[in-house]
């Protein structure tokens, strides 16, 4: 058994079958999830504990932009004389 902790704060732990099945459970003891290895057991709990947002470009992308006016050439003309 693994137990894993944030702050000095229990976090979860993991428990290894006799077939190698490393399974997750959470501070709660909830069920997370079954998991072949424990690397892969280990991400399953960060991503459980902290998940990630949306991928900020992906937002920056999908987010209309102005179009532009052409107003800063405009203003460029008039001082440029």
């Amino acid at each position: 058994m693994y137990a894993a902790t944030i702050s000095d704060e229990f976090a979860g732990f993991i428990t290894i079958a006799d077939t190698g099945l490393h399974t997750l459970q959470g501070p709660q003891g909830q069920s997370i999830g079954d998991y072949g290895t424990l690397d892969e057991a280990q991400e399953a709990l960060s991503e459980a504990l902290f998940p990630v947002e949306h991928d900020q470009s992906d937002v920056a992308a999908a987010r209309p932009r102005r179009r532009r006016t052409g107003r800063r050439a405009a203003a460029d003309a008039r001082t440029a004389g």
